[in-house]
Parts: C-alpha cells; sequence; structure tokens
C-alpha cells in the first residue's frame, strides 16, 4: 500500500471538488449506507479519486481516506526523481521509505524486519549456490522467520542457522541434498552444522522422516562416469536399496553407505571395474563403511542371484520358479545369535563344532574369521593396569566398609554392620553374576567363553534370572511420589539420601551467591520487565483514551440530533438558506462573516436569488455605455 497527499476537497465544512466523469457514486447497495454526522442524511456522495465521500445536502466531508491509487513522483535537488508515499510490507508493522528521502516520507526498518530481510537475502544466496527451487527458499525464510521469533538466531553464526532452515526444507521436501553439500558449499564443519540441525530440529519439534537412501542413486550414479549405461546401474541400485530394505540392512544406517555399496554392486554387475576408492571419494564415506555393508549383503539369500534372475525377483533356492527370495535376519540378530551358539558349545564342551567353522564370522575372509578362537594374548602393560584397577577397587572397598563399620558402631543404636556399604552405585551390577563356565582346549587352541559388548559373559536366554522374567512392575508412564520414596529409603541410606537434597537456609544461602554473581544480568531482565509492563499500560491507556473519545463523540451526536427534534428542525425538510444558515449557527464558522449579506443570496423561498447578479449585469452595460 501507499499513502499520499488527500484529494480535492479535503478541508471540513468546505464544498466538494468537482467530480470527474463517471467518479461520484452513492452507497454500494450491499453495504450499509453512511449517515452525515451533521445533518444526518443519508444521501452521500463517493468521489473515486480522492477517496472521500461528501453530504450532497450540506457538503460536509464524511469520510476520507487517504491511501491513493496514483503514482505520483518529486524531483530532488540532483535531479534525481523519486515516489512519493510509503512502502508496506506484509510482515511490517509499518510503513517506511526508500532512498535518500527516507526520513521524509517514511520511518526506517525496525531490527526484526531487517533481520528478517537480510536472512532471506542470504537464504538466497545459498540456494543459488546450491542450485535449490524458489519453494525451498520461501519453506526456509518461514523457518528463519520462527528462529527470530524464539531466538534461535542469537549467540550463534548466521550462516549456521541459515543452514539449518534450507537443510530442514530440504528434508521436508526430500531434496537430493545431504548436510555435508551445505557443508562443502559455507566451508563449515559438516560436524557443527548438525549439532545447529539438531537444536533447531528439537526446539521446533520437527519429525522429519528418515532419508530414503534411493534419494541420492541418480545423483551420484551421474558421477562415476558410467557413460550411457549410467542409467542401467541406477536402476539396478534402486533395487537392490529395495532388497536391503526388506533384508533389515537400511534400518539404523546412515543412507550414504547404503547407496555407495548399492552403486558399486550394481556397477560391478553391469560390467564396470569401480573400486571402493571410486564411490567413497563421490560420496564422501568411509571405505571400510562400504565393505562392511557390502558383507551384510553378501550373507543374504539375493546375494546368490544372477543379474538377470534379481531384476525378475527370482529366489536363489528356488529353481527360478519363486516369487522372490524371502526376508533375511537383521545383521545384529544374525550376530548374537551366532555369540549364543559359540556359548553354548563351549559350556556343552562341543569341540568339533566350534572347530568345524561353522560358527565363524562370514563377514570376515581367511584367518581373521576364526579369529574368535584364538585366546587374547595380555601384554604386560596390560596386565599391570588390570591389576592396578584390581588392588584400587579392593582398597576403596575396605574403605568404604570401615567408614561404615565406624558409622554403625553407636552406642545408641547397638548395630554394628560389617561388610559393603548400604548404598552402592555397582550393587546392581554384582546383583547377578553369571556364572563363566570354563574354557574348551582343543588342539591348537584355547577357545574361551564369549563376552558381550560390555566385557561380561554373555547371559543365553535360558540363565535369566527371576527377576529378569517378572513382569514389570513400574508403569510406562508414572507420577513419582517423592514423599512415600523417601519414607521408603532404608534406614542405612537416609544420612547419603539425605546429604543430596538441600535444607531451606543452604537454598537461601545459595540463590544469595547466584544472585550476586549474576547481578548485571539479573538488572537487565528486570529492566526489560518493566519497560514491557509499561509499554502495555500506555497501550491499555491509549485505547481506553479512543474509546472515551468514541463515547464522547456518540453522546455529542446524541445530544445534538435530539435538540434539533426538539425544535422542530427536520434535516431532510430544511431549505437550502435554513440548513446554511443552521451549519453556521452551530459551528460558528467566523464572525468576519456578513451574514446579512449571506441572507440576501436567498429570495424569499429559500431559493438562489438572481437580483444581484442581474444588477451586476446592468451596473456593467451602463459603464460600458
Amino acid at each position: 500500500g501507499r499513502s499520499g497527499p488527500p484529494g480535492p476537497g479535503g478541508g471540513d465544512g468546505g464544498p466538494p471538488g468537482p467530480s470527474p466523469s463517471g467518479a461520484g457514486k452513492q452507497a454500494a447497495p450491499g453495504r450499509a449506507a453512511a449517515m452525515c454526522p451533521n445533518c444526518g442524511s443519508r444521501n452521500i456522495e463517493s468521489l473515486g479519486p480522492s477517496g472521500s465521500s461528501v453530504c450532497t445536502d450540506c457538503g460536509i466531508i464524511v469520510e476520507e481516506n487517504t491511501i491513493v491509487s496514483s503514482v505520483e513522483f518529486v524531483e530532488g535537488a540532483g535531479g534525481s526523481s523519486s515516489m512519493v508515499g510509503q512502502y508496506v510490507g506484509a510482515n511490517s508493522a509499518r510503513g517506511f521509505g526508500t532512498g535518500a528521502r527516507r526520513g521524509q516520507y517514511g520511518f526506517s526498518r525496525q531490527s526484526r524486519e531487517n533481520t528478517l530481510a537480510s536472512g532471506r537475502r542470504r537464504i538466497q544466496d545459498v540456494a543459488a549456490l546450491m542450485r535449490l527451487g524458489p519453494h525451498l527458499v520461501d519453506a526456509a525464510h518461514r523457518l528463519f522467520t520462527v528462529a527470530v521469533e524464539r531466538n534461535f538466531v542469537q549467540g550463534r553464526k548466521r550462516s549456521h542457522v541459515i543452514a539449518a532452515c534450507l537443510y530442514t526444507s530440504c528434508r521436508q521436501e526430500k531434496s537430493q541434498h545431504m548436510l555435508i553439500d551445505f557443508s562443502d558449499a559455507l566451508q563449515i564443519n559438516v560436524y557443527v552444522l548438525g549439532t545447529c540441525f539438531l537444536k533447531f530440529r528439537r526446539l521446533l519439534g520437527l519429525k522429519l522422516e528418515i532419508i530414503d537412501p534411493a534419494l541420492f542413486v541418480y545423483r551420484f550414479a551421474a558421477h562415476l562416469d558410467l557413460g550411457d549405461g549410467a542409467n542401467r546401474v541406477a536402476m539396478s541400485a534402486l533395487r537392490l536399496v529395495a532388497r536391503m530394505k526388506r533384508d533389515w540392512i537400511v534400518a539404523g544406517r546412515r543412507p550414504a553407505g547404503i547407496c555407495a555399496a548399492a552403486l558399486l554392486i550394481a556397477s560391478r554387475a553391469h560390467g564396470y571395474e569401480r573400486q571402493h576408492a571410486d564411490v567413497t571419494k563421490v560420496l564422501r564415506v568411509c571405505g571400510v563403511t562400504v565393505m562392511k555393508r557390502v558383507r551384510e549383503f553378501e550373507n543374504t539369500p539375493s546375494s546368490g542371484l544372477s543379474l538377470g534372475d534379481f531384476h525378475d525377483g527370482k529366489d536363489a533356492g528356488d529353481g527360478g520358479g519363486g516369487v522372490g527370495p524371502s526376508e533375511a535376519d537383521p545383521p545384529a540378530f544374525t550376530a548374537n545369535r551366532r555369540r549364543e551358539a559359540r556359548a553354548r558349545a563351549v559350556a556343552a564342551g562341543d569341540v568339533e563344532l566350534l572347530t568345524s567353522g561353522a560358527l565363524d564370522n562370514p563377514d570376515l575372509k581367511g584367518k581373521h574369521s576364526s579369529k574368535w578362537r584364538r585366546d587374547k594374548r595380555s601384554t604386560d602393560r596390560s596386565r599391570e593396569m588390570t591389576e592396578m584397577y584390581s588392588q584400587l577397587e579392593t582398597d576403596l572397598m575396605e574403605g568404604a566398609a570401615e567408614a561404615e563399620i565406624d558409622a554403625a558402631g553407636d552406642a545408641d543404636t547397638g548395630v554394628e554392620r560389617k561388610g559393603r556399604p548400604a548404598v552402592s552405585f555397582t550393587r546392581a551390577d554384582e546383583a547377578y553374576e553369571p556364572v563363566r563356565p570354563a574354557a574348551v582346549s582343543t588342539l591348537h587352541d584355547t577357545i574361551a567363553y564369549p563376552t558381550g559388548k560390555n566385557q561380561r559373559p554373555v547371559v543365553l536366554p535360558d540363565q535369566a534370572t527371576a527377576e529378569e522374567l517378572s513382569a514389570p512392575t513400574q508403569r510406562c508412564e508414572d507420577v513419582l511420589d517423592f514423599g512415600a520414596w523417601r519414607d521408603a529409603v532404608p534406614p542405612g541410606a537416609e544420612d547419603e539420601v539425605t546429604y543430596l537434597f538441600r535444607s531451606d537456609d543452604e537454598v537461601a544461602e545459595r540463590e544469595a551467591v547466584f544472585n550476586a554473581q549474576n547481578r548485571e544480568y539479573l538488572d537487565l531482565q528486570r529492566q526489560r520487565e518493566d519497560d514491557r509492563l509499561e509499554a502495555e499500560a500506555a497501550a491499555r491507556s491509549k485505547l481506553e483514551d479512543e474509546a472515551a473519545q468514541e463515547e464522547g463523540r456518540r453522546r455529542y451526536l446524541k445530544t445534538s440530533r435530539s435538540r434539533k427534534r426538539r425544535d422542530g428542525l427536520d434535516p431532510h425538510e430544511l431549505t437550502t438558506e435554513e440548513a446554511l444558515m443552521e451549519v453556521v449557527r452551530t459551528r460558528k464558522i467566523s464572525r468576519k462573516i456578513n451574514y446579512d449579506a449571506m441572507s440576501s443570496l436567498f429570495d424569499d423561498d429559500g431559493q438562489f436569488s438572481t437580483d444581484l447578479l442581474s444588477d451586476a449585469t446592468r451596473n456593467k452595460k451602463e459603464e460600458a455605455m
């Protein structure tokens, strides 16, 4: 919108300006007709160019709109032209001017509007660098606006927030862009961008779908120099990704590694000699990751199919008559079952099964697959560290036991307890210690009982304790009764539990220390709160004043109309002379007006008289003669 000077006839009480052809219109039929506040007439004429509404009975301007559709320009001192008016943006609270005459025709932008405008320019620059569409720019700018409103941009670099907004919009639109692409374009560490993105997603509570690896197949297949066969390789890679989804290889894995393994297998299946380094350089993933994904696919039934059978969806073990390979178990599930089988074989002493190679790791080749059978040789350094930690643990336990014995030997209680402390952070782990079966000796090696990732013996399903097999007593979501919990604390642990909580005096002391150390911050927050309350009070007072003025105006109009009715004056039945004199009497335009001369303008019927005009014409003719 743009506001300019009012149209002609802008003074109160003055006659309306001349209406151009077709400009004067009555009130729209679908809109409630306006009423003149002076005479009460409803004969209101609208002047289109000026945006004003004028009463045709008394000449009062009823409504005046300063928003005009015409465009006006002014010339500056140096000969430059500028447009008159103010620009009002879609998200702006007020208008602002542009150019050198900004201070004359409008206000400057607010700080928030400058931040949003600058952020949109930066988003457009990054989008042009990444070749992103305008719809992604609009989506990212909306996210940036939310980030500004939630104060997410404070204390962070603008480029990090912009990259997070653009990547979020790409994830929502399922675009073929990864976070490392923004890292390369902006020359920012990908982990820094990842941290900013995760915090931004947590702030907004966004639930983004998992990226489908198939989105990146065509993009990276074009960078492998496959020539005319790029489309065939990409189609085979898409089928491989779909097969990996059914075999639980995609779940929990990064899409770049899945895409790299699929492209490597597909390119080799079509006769292209591509190495791990070729795909890792294009997709920026580790070579070990690609090799691991390829080996996981080798353990599935689909790996035994030819290229034609794979595209036809045939099974490797049904002679070509099936509808497709069956689903394989997840790799982690298979590894755990293999570890449990090794534990059962060691516990049963089945040397034949242990040495047959049936329990070897199929993901590894050669001597590495049977590495689990060989006993781990400990070095002198590892033995020294083990002995040191064992001695340290023993000393700590003895010191804790002595301290508890001294505390429990009080004469009032008469209780003397020996052993470990009542509260121990390791007792939960020590409640059940699985018995490690003895190692099995073979001709060449000594096979020990396998351990899990926590370096503890593997617990088989039939070795679970009664507590582990029992149903949980605590509901998934519940509110903790703190009073009941403290009452249920064992007597020996009351001192330690009480030490974890502060008394009222300690809370007051810590609060005083905090207030003293953060005095400037607290004063700033207090000042902001006072300013906010003052602004709200000022706005409330302004609204009350405007309401009071409107009430007074309504009361005045009601009194004036009732007085006119009481005096027997009907605005619709007055002549022109009576209406004019009534306006002069009520408004008291000026004391310098000769009301007698004004009365002589009308004849006895109250209409305009032409006698004075005839006398003036006669005098001119006599002077001419």
